[in-house]
């Protein structure tokens, strides 16, 4: 189940209700968990590009369904059943999950549901999927799934079919500016922040610079003079995002690196930014899948020597909000 045309960013910043406090953008998917927690589905899994509120809005969602305050520790709360990765861990194990498991037909202690939270859900191995898959083909009466999937590619069709999908978008620079503005923030520190975070709430909280690694890469890919020396800056940028705990995330910010680094360029070489702009939106859709970014921006070089753009292809052309060309 996927409500894809209905979860798009409202741009009202007046959600006084426990589910959306604290909460930017989004409203319209707000009041969809809202509703949804009066009568709630089996399972649900929010998705979309790092740092947008996934995780927040999924542990506010936990906490209305459990019926627990904002300041509680979901940790500790007997009806919260967390799905996380053991220490020095890469993935969640058959083991936690089958452990879990047996929890989650039991009767709620305090609550009047036991809510199961996997809050990477995509880091579950072969395995575990198979064991929650049997869990969801017999569901137990009294349990939720809430889960956070920065890479929904890895999750299996089996399970998706079975969740309500929630695919958070990146948020207006006016409604970032706005809610920084409300705590307190100056509004040109609050402009500066919402600019740069790029539609992505949570980096203008935090004033993390995610790109900084990537840009340099990302100048050396547009301004290459050779094919080789456009795949040798490719090759780079994989490396830095293979490496990272999170590539699919990494890749997010390389691609959005590589989008302003077109921007600016765009006057220069007009021809040539089109085409790698077109490339870094097949990209983006690439992520996570069998093809991958890599191959999308390689595809790009070829198509920049040649002076041509390629054929429409069966992805969807996503364009960045930071690429204005």
């Amino acid at each position: 189940m996927n409500f894809m045309n209905y979860a798009r960013p409202c741009y009202t910043l007046s959600m006084p209700s426990a589910m959306g406090q604290g909460v930017i953008g989004h409203g319209i998917v707000v009041k969809l968990l809202e509703r949804w927690a009066q009568a709630p589905s089996f399972s649900y899994v929010f998705t979309g590009p790092a740092h947008v509120g996934k995780r927040f809005l999924a542990e506010r969602f936990v906490r209305v369904l459990a019926g627990c305050s904002p300041e509680q520790d979901l940790a500790v709360h007997p009806d919260v059943v967390a799905f996380e990765l053991e220490e020095g861990k890469k993935e969640i194990s058959v083991k936690s999950v089958r452990e879990n498991r047996s929890r989650l037909y039991q009767s709620p202690q305090i609550a009047s549901r036991l809510v199961a939270f996997i809050p990477r859900m995509d880091r579950l191995n072969e395995e575990g999927f198979n064991a929650l898959l049997k869990v969801m083909e017999e569901p137990p009466a009294n349990a939720v799934f809430v889960s956070v999937a920065a890479n929904v590619a890895r999750i299996p069709a089996t399970i998706l079919s079975r969740s309500v999908q929630i695919p958070l978008g990146l948020v207006p620079q006016n409604e970032i500016v706005e809610a920084l503005l409300q705590n307190g923030m100056p509004k040109a520190e609050a402009e500066k922040r919402a600019l740069a975070a790029r539609g992505r709430p949570g980096l203008a909280l935090t004033q993390d610079d995610s790109l900084s690694v990537f840009r340099p890469l990302a100048e050396s890919w547009v301004a290459a003079q050779s094919v080789g020396q456009r795949l040798n800056a490719i090759d780079k940028l994989r490396q830095v995002c293979e490496s990272q705990e999170d590539a699919a995330a990494a890749w997010h910010d390389a691609l959005q690196a590589c989008s302003e680094a077109v921007r600016a360029s765009f006057v220069a070489m007009p021809v040539k930014a089109v085409i790698l702009g077109q490339g870094i939106a097949d990209a983006l859709a690439a992520i996570g899948g069998s093809v991958g970014p890599r191959l999308m921006l390689e595809a790009s070089a070829v198509q920049v020597a040649r002076q041509r753009l390629p054929q429409p292809s069966l992805y969807p052309k996503i364009f960045p909000h930071s690429l204005c060309i």
